[in-house]
């Protein structure tokens, strides 16, 4: 459990940097892609690699097409969900993909869902064993009360996004 703590963490941080320069490429502005008040963290990433991780990971020394298929099924399912629940807490939509051909709902499209299969194969079979082995260095000791800490400040991270966010 503490792994996938550390791989949320990691999967926000990731997750910003990517949607930044992404955004920078595809519009050529710097946009902040942060979903939270403090620090460059997406949460929507960080629960996706930590998920992916946690369903794939026994996977990995499949064939890149069964991680392919597995990661367009579960990217595209994930940004789905991520979707209507966004809709249904906060009342707004914060991504819609309806001027991209191939769309469902404007929820999710073809192109991104081939983004979602790739990244899956490049994480489990290149980046996670990286960032596996750092995460296991950390003192056994020490290690609990390192992610509890990271823990609670994340919730209060979240809880102060979330009210900054219903309040506006």
């Amino acid at each position: 459990m503490q792994k996938l703590v550390w791989l949320f963490f990691i999967g926000c941080l990731l997750g910003d940097i990517t949607e930044t320069i992404f955004c920078r490429i595809t519009a050529g502005v710097w946009m902040s892609r942060s979903s939270l008040v403090w620090g460059p963290f997406s949460i929507v990433w960080g629960f996706a690699i930590a998920a992916v991780t946690d369903l794939l990971y026994k996977y990995k020394d499949r064939s890149d097409r069964f991680l392919f298929l597995m990661g367009t099924a579960l990217g595209g399912a994930y940004e789905y969900l991520c979707s209507v629940l966004s809709e249904m807490v906060f009342g707004t939509v914060f991504w819609d993909y309806s001027e991209i051909p191939f769309n469902l709902s404007g929820r999710i499209n073809l192109l991104y869902c081939f983004f979602w299969r790739i990244a899956a194969v490049v994480w489990l079979k290149g980046i996670y064993p990286l960032f596996s082995g750092w995460i296991e260095k950390i003192p056994k000791k020490i290690g609990p009360v390192l992610t509890w800490i990271a823990v609670v400040l994340m919730i209060a991270n979240m809880t102060l996004s979330a009210l900054a966010l219903a309040r506006y």
